[in-house]
């Protein structure tokens, strides 16, 4: 049986996760704050957040951020921060996996600064992925309505436009894309 760790606790890659608000890193079997990383790693996501326009103006001017660090952490830690056995860097090559937030409804960097995961129809719509994740978490359609302050028939048109994004044929299959995608 494998066993799914996360990633640079027994390897040479990178795994960010959150941690109270901040972003923290598991890198050659060691857990540290994001900043402590070496300057070349983190040089990989500097670049990235730098080539992001899109990205640094929302960090900027809708989340009022100025501070390159704070820029910095916030960008990682939403675009990388679900922690996972899928590597964030390896090598130099990054995998954006965007956690689950409890700011989702109101980030205004939703899909800008994290990047929802794309299924073959397109990425999911804030609202969209608020319902993955409680489909995954095992609630039922009546919960899930509840929770979020929706009727039935929106709740069930909003699992529609899912499966279709993400290609699949029901909620176990939404559920079990939502875990391969490493959000939860």
């Amino acid at each position: 049986m494998t066993m799914n760790i996360p990633s640079g606790l027994e390897d040479h890659n990178l795994e960010i996760y959150r941690f109270k608000n901040t972003a923290r890193a598991i890198y050659d079997g060691k857990t540290m704050n994001y900043l402590d990383l070496p300057e070349s790693i983190r040089e990989v996501f500097q670049a990235e957040l730098i080539s992001d326009r899109k990205a640094c103006n929302c960090l900027r001017s809708k989340m009022c951020i100025t501070d390159a660090e704070q820029m910095e952490v916030t960008f990682v830690s939403c675009r990388y921060g679900a922690l996972n056995h899928i590597a964030d860097l390896k090598g130099k090559k990054t995998a954006s996996d965007m956690p689950v937030c409890d700011e989702t409804e109101t980030c205004p960097g939703y899909d800008i600064v994290c990047k929802a995961p794309e299924g073959p129809g397109g990425s999911l719509a804030k609202r969209e992925f608020q319902i993955a994740v409680l489909i995954a978490s095992g609630k039922l359609d009546k919960e899930i309505s509840d929770e979020l302050g929706i009727k039935m028939p929106t709740t069930r048109t909003h699992i529609n436009r899912i499966r279709e994004k993400l290609g699949v044929n029901n909620r176990i299959e939404i559920a079990l894309w939502m875990h391969k995608q490493g959000t939860l």
